[in-house]
């Protein structure tokens, strides 16, 4: 980073780290923008006085840092994958997003909490309290101040699940030169693919820093739908449902007008359709929006929240999810799935959960960035989706094939099993650089 554009960067950072002194109160659901200032505010403080007070500087510590909900399924799988390999260790984990708040909380981490501000004294100082053996970013975001400031002590920084999809603006003007300038300086980088390996040859990564080591999410995806049994205990009711089931996961707005239109012509054929709806953001106006739109097409609902002990889908047309954390487990009863962000410029959400828990997945046109997507396509376990009448059209399509159905959820559980491995292979080459860095 040039010396101007790191004295803009970090005078921006201090702006909004002054801003946070202002959120004095933790704010509701709905404001992702202040619950991160309010995260951050004692987030330095809280990693100082755990490496100063409780880590034991005899054992290894990771630093592992997630953007968001999807990086952080990946992070979690290399986590749980250094705990097996390696036994006794310490993880340090820190986020960017409010929306992973919640993984957060119950990731197995010795400390949890929100990526301080990216400043040069913060970041010498948390480093100098923590004394990580090696600083781990995910997927595509790399800090450059903390890169910068573990290279100074020797402490390797390693790019792990790295991915580039063909269309992310990391790749065009102006973002290109930015990311040119953090990527490059990365130890080392575990890319998803041969394509994404192209990619951050592109921005000037040595090809000798590069290894293909696959995406750790289809690991996290498998564990997570092999340990779901105990947790759908709760949901029994969906499993008592006769009729199909069309779950629809990490929707946006566009999505849901697309979903709830569908909803009402499928059910003219098949009167025995059910929906469960999961926003991705299951904030109370969404919620609030999402009830009006169903009502207003005479559709029958009742919140996840709300739901009677005796709950049965007998009596209601849609489940309106408004509760984190349940979106894996519902996958599992699903007939259909259907991943949001496909019509947005949020890009598509993951597609896996819903591939391992062996159903035909469904999702809107913007998918180009989306590795998995492209790979379910290919061996028919998804459909491309362009508007309600298609959706009615394909889902028309499984509820009378029982064998086509079948056939696509079988070639979804072929990709899982067919991509398992990347969390191995990651923390393989994680060691090989230790192994280097301590000789």
């Amino acid at each position: 980073m040039t010396l101007l554009a790191n004295l803009i960067y970090q005078s921006f950072l201090r702006i909004l780290q002054i801003a946070s002194r202002f959120v004095v109160t933790k704010p509701k659901r709905s404001s992702k923008v202040l619950r991160g200032l309010y995260g951050r505010k004692q987030a330095c403080k809280k990693l100082i006085d755990w490496g100063e007070t409780l880590a034991d500087p005899s054992t290894l510590t990771f630093w592992i840092h997630a953007s968001s909900v999807g990086e952080a399924l990946q992070a979690r799988s290399v986590a749980e994958g250094l705990r097996r390999r390696l036994g006794d260790i310490q993880i340090v984990f820190t986020i960017f997003s409010a929306s992973a708040e919640k993984i957060a909380e119950h990731f197995p981490s010795e400390v949890s909490t929100y990526l301080p501000w990216d400043l040069t004294r913060d970041m010498a100082d948390i480093l100098d309290a923590l004394c990580p053996s090696a600083v781990l970013f995910t997927q595509r975001e790399v800090w450059p101040i903390l890169n910068e400031q573990a290279r100074i002590r020797g402490i390797p920084t390693i790019l792990v699940a790295g991915t580039l999809s063909y269309d992310a603006k990391k790749l065009h003007l102006p973002w290109r030169l930015s990311t040119s300038l953090t990527v490059r300086k990365v130890n080392f980088i575990g890319a998803i693919s041969e394509n994404d390996s192209d990619r951050f040859e592109s921005l000037g990564v040595h090809k000798d820093q590069i290894r293909i080591t696959g995406d750790p999410a289809v690991d996290s995806a498998q564990d997570r739908t092999s340990f779901l049994g105990d947790q759908q205990s709760n949901l029994s009711f969906l499993g008592r449902w006769k009729g199909a089931l069309i779950v629809a996961g990490s929707t946006w707005n566009l999505d849901e007008e697309i979903l709830v239109s569908a909803l009402v012509e499928i059910r003219t054929v098949h009167p025995e359709v059910r929906m469960v709806l999961v926003p991705h953001e299951v904030f109370p106006v969404n919620i609030d929006r999402l009830t009006r739109r169903c009502i207003d097409r005479g559709l029958r609902i009742m919140r996840f929240s709300d739901r009677p002990k005796n709950a049965s889908m007998d009596i209601v047309d849609v489940l309106l999810v408004d509760v984190m954390g349940v979106l894996p487990e519902l996958y599992a009863f699903a007939t259909v799935a259907y991943v949001g962000g496909g019509f947005g410029e949020e890009g598509l959400h993951s597609v896996l959960e819903p591939a391992a828990a062996g159903v035909p997945i469904l999702f809107g046109p913007n998918y180009k960035g989306s590795l998995a997507a492209h790979g379910l396509l290919g061996q028919g376990a998804a459909r491309v989706v362009l508007d309600s009448d298609g959706m009615c059209s394909v889902v028309g399509e499984f509820l009378s094939n029982s064998d086509e159905l079948l056939k696509a959820g079988r070639n979804a559980l072929g990709y899982i099993e067919k991509n398992l491995g990347a969390t191995d292979k990651t923390i393989d080459l994680i060691c090989e650089i230790l192994e280097t860095s301590n000789h």
